[in-house]
């Protein structure tokens, strides 16, 4: 069974931290998640279906649905991985099987929901 310990980092809670035993997760408010996303070396991944993808997404985002039973093949995580689906849920799933496989994974908290509620564009 998997050890989890919660507490929130940074300002206003605006960051919480998940810890497993093979990597960390951080559950992160949109404006944290902005700037992880114009940093060039993370990995940004769409979890959600390549439908629901094609109706918006965030600017430079892979679409690897975490629904399909070969999304950790698909993925082959390495480096620094930041995921975000709908409103979190999806993502919290992706997040869990990045950390499973020893990698450390940004959440975007409330999804591409809160993304846009912020007013931060899409492509699509």
């Amino acid at each position: 069974m998997t050890m989890v310990a919660l507490f929130a980092v940074g300002c206003s809670g605006s960051k919480t931290t998940e810890n497993t035993r093979q990597g960390v997760i951080t559950l992160t408010h949109v404006n944290d998640f902005e700037e992880l996303v114009n940093q060039k070396q993370i990995r940004v991944i769409d979890v959600r279906t390549p439908h629901e993808y094609a109706e918006g997404h965030i600017a430079g985002a892979e679409n690897i649905d975490v629904q399909k039973p070969d999304f950790i093949e698909r993925l082959r995580p390495k480096g620094t991985i930041a995921v975000y689906c709908r409103t979190g849920r999806r993502s919290h799933q992706a997040a869990m099987l990045i950390a499973e496989q020893g990698h450390n994974v940004y959440d975007l908290g409330g999804g591409i929901m809160a993304w846009m509620q912020s007013g931060k564009p899409t492509v699509r």
